[in-house]
């Protein structure tokens, strides 16, 4: 029985979390806000502030973060806090570890921040509080100068759902590279298309996906610990014909750092394929990098790991 009103409770909290209502408060709970934001079809505000140590913070929550702030932003956007404390005690272990991982997820370096997101959650402003935000009227002039950032993500967006083919490669790639680098990987669904889409070469995308699906793929074998197979990843690919000169140095030379980290394999090999890649796009501004790894590794040979 307890656990049926528990299903109950959960189901009536979500409910009021799609109410259309004006927020008299901040949601604290990311993933509430972000389910709130698509069922009410409106944007999702994210506000990351230190509320017990950051100065700025401090300011906005006095002076910006009203009743008539909440009365008005409220309107357009679904309101989340992400409070990163410094006093523990403030809050529960679990809440302050999922505000840490929301910052890294969203690329947060300071604070205040704020990240704005349409309900489908794409992100398309990331910027951080200043001094010409300190009252409510500059803090909205603030947020609209999002606006042409917006638009410019939701048509890109269409274009990906309305387009096939080719077309459709060129359109994810065009969205792609709009959106900011530390939100890519929750695009990986998409980026894995392009290869197939581009199967011919014909939209000179085939090779670059394939090197983001390599990284995409070689990231969870990484977490995983498992570094050879992460390797070969990218040594599979460079060992094919569909990557452009750049491209074969860069996968030559992630899966020489992978087996090198994994001290699976000698320095000599290593060194052999970073030769590879340098000889891959010998003009190529990053050569000389591959060229200084090579030497680090001749004067300071890292320890291989002993064979189980």
């Amino acid at each position: 029985m307890k656990r049926q009103w528990l299903a109950i409770a959960a189901v009536f909290t979500v409910l009021l979390a799609g109410c259309s209502k004006p927020q008299t408060a901040w949601i604290t709970d990311l993933q509430a806000a972000k389910d709130a934001a698509a069922k009410q079809n409106k944007d999702l505000l994210i506000a990351f502030t230190g509320s017990d140590w950051n100065d700025q913070s401090k300011q906005l929550i006095t002076t910006v973060f009203t009743k008539d702030f909440f009365k008005k932003a409220s309107k357009k956007y679904v309101l989340c806090n992400v409070d990163i404390v410094q006093d523990e005690s403030l809050m529960d272990k679990a809440t302050l570890e999922a505000n840490y991982k929301s910052a890294t997820a969203y690329g947060v370096q300071g604070l205040p921040t704020f990240v704005l997101a349409t309900g489908e959650g794409d992100v398309y402003g990331n910027g951080a509080g200043n001094e010409t935000s300190n009252t409510l009227d500059e803090f909205f002039a603030y947020l609209d100068t999002f606006k042409d950032a917006r638009k410019k993500l939701v048509d890109l967006k269409k274009k990906v759902k309305s387009s096939k083919g080719a077309e459709k490669a060129k359109s994810i790639d065009a969205f792609i590279e709009a959106i900011q680098p530390a939100q890519r990987e929750q695009y990986s669904d998409m980026i894995r298309q392009v290869p197939d889409l581009d199967a011919d070469g014909k939209a000179g995308l085939k090779g670059k996906y394939q090197l983001q699906v390599a990284y995409l793929d070689a990231v969870d074998l990484f977490q995983k610990e498992k570094l050879t197979e992460a390797g070969d990843c990218f040594k599979k690919l460079a060992e094919g014909d569909s990557l452009n000169p750049a491209q074969l140095q860069e996968a030559w030379y992630m899966a020489a750092y992978l087996y090198a980290m994994s001290g699976a394999m000698d320095n000599a090999k290593v060194i052999e394929w970073l030769e590879k890649a340098i000889a891959c796009d010998p003009e190529n501004p990053g050569t000389q990098q591959i060229k200084n790894t090579i030497e680090q590794i001749k004067k300071n040979p890292p320890q291989a790991k002993p064979k189980q």
